[in-house]
């Protein structure tokens, strides 16, 4: 875990910095309370002050940050186990050389965003608070910005908070006025997997484990039918493709019908047409993007509905009510709202393939958020987010299922990236 990570999860567990008065005594302790003008969070959660204050202290060098943290340890503030574990980070960031130090500790000149790890149990003031991170604009040729909408409900369904948001996306052309569009996904730290608070899990997302995830783009919308026809006129790499694969569904409605080799060999020809090397996403980037600083059991909090999502709403995950059964796909983005991220749909529509190997837990699984590859001859690969036709509890953020390489069914399709 990152020193600004381990710095954030101590900090936002100490009791006597819930009040304004008390968090400028901190920084008057510590001797920071020249920072007082440039906070504009005094008056929101532990977890949103406290992470625009250790952006600001690492922003004055690696000197300033050690300073911070020996002042803070030694202060009335820190119990005595705060105080080991703030003299552990001391020890940490001084035995770190001096350039190693400063392209940790200062602040970051990429476009990574800074990344709120909580704890597998964590739950903040609100969804919105918790995934509380400072979205930079990306150093690639060619970003623009957009705006969507991001909604949070309750246990109830209720919808409880409503709000715009940023992000950036490149537009890749596919011909034919048919165009893709890429978002920007920053690189950060997350749990994957489900944790025991959440109730109904599985065996196979456990044991929650932490990653760290590159920045990447992922596309905005599952690859849709229109999309799909653009690239299978393309010359072929591997294998033939169909140009229409679909047996329901318009141009804009996702793509179905189509193997794990038939959505690879699509991501090849793209690579090959265009110079970037597009590609499925693996498993821990995809569950990454969902979450998009969440931990509750979908992007949209602890449950979902079918006013925001195509799944059988014949079911209910938690008190929401039962909502409708559309029995078919519905065109992409059509429900106009996204999570923190600006991605749409992923939850329900279409399961997504990934790129890993199916394993049937997260035991040895990489903390790097690359595929993870068996050396054997695996025949599985993973799909994620629900679909159309299932009930929720199969569309959280956390939940696995796989098929066979060579399968094909009416709802399944995928969504690309690349890597940064």
């Amino acid at each position: 875990m990152s020193i600004k990570s381990q710095l954030l999860q101590l900090l936002v567990k100490m009791p006597a910095t819930l009040q304004t008065g008390e968090r400028k005594a901190l920084l008057m302790v510590t001797g920071f309370d020249h920072l007082n003008t440039r906070i504009n969070s005094f008056e929101k959660s532990n977890i949103v002050f406290f992470t625009e204050l250790i952006e600001l202290v690492f922003s004055e060098g690696q000197d300033q940050l050690l300073t911070f943290v020996r002042m803070l340890a030694n202060s009335e503030f820190s119990g005595l186990e705060t105080r080991q574990k703030l003299n552990a980070i001391i020890a940490e960031i001084s035995t770190l050389e001096f350039h190693q130090r400063n392209s940790d500790f200062i602040e970051r000149k990429s476009t990574q965003a800074v990344s709120i790890v909580p704890t597998p149990s964590q739950r903040e003031e609100s969804l919105e608070e918790e995934q509380h991170t400072k979205l930079l604009v990306p150093p690639i040729l060619g970003t623009q910005p957009f705006e969507f909408t991001v909604v949070i409900v309750d246990a109830q369904g209720k919808e409880i908070k409503r709000s715009r948001r940023q992000n950036y996306y490149l537009t890749q052309d596919l011909g034919n006025g048919v165009s893709l569009e890429m978002v920007y996904i920053p690189g950060g730290e997350f749990w994957m997997g489900s944790p025991e608070s959440e109730g109904r899990r599985y065996s196979n997302e456990r044991p929650q484990h932490q990653v760290i995830v590159k920045p990447f783009l992922i596309s905005k919308y599952a690859i849709t039918q229109a999309q799909w026809r653009e690239v299978a006129t393309l010359r072929e790499v591997r294998q033939n493709l169909k140009l229409r694969p679909s047996r329901n569904g318009g141009k804009s409605h996702p793509i179905t019908q189509v193997s794990w080799f038939d959505a690879v060999e699509f991501c090849d020809r793209l690579s090959e047409k265009t110079g970037k090397q597009y590609r499925l996403p693996s498993e821990a980037e995809w569950e990454y993007a969902c979450r998009s600083g969440t931990t509750t059991p979908f992007h949209f909090g602890e449950t979902i509905t079918s006013d925001l999502a195509n799944y059988d709403g014949g079911y209910s995950y938690r008190s929401e009510r039962k909502g409708i059964y559309r029995e078919i796909t519905t065109p992409v983005g059509s429900l106009e709202v996204a999570n923190f991220f600006g991605l749409f749909d992923m939850h329900g529509n279409v399961w997504e393939w990934c790129l890993d190997h199916w394993h049937e837990n997260y035991n040895h699984a990489p903390n790097s958020g690359d595929t993870w590859w068996d050396c054997s001859d695996n025949q599985t690969r993973v799909m994620r987010g629900g679909s159309w036709r299932n009930e929720p509890d199969l569309c959280r953020s956390s939940y696995r299922f796989q098929k066979n390489v060579s399968e094909m069914f009416n709802h399944v399709g995928f969504r690309i990236v690349y890597s940064v």
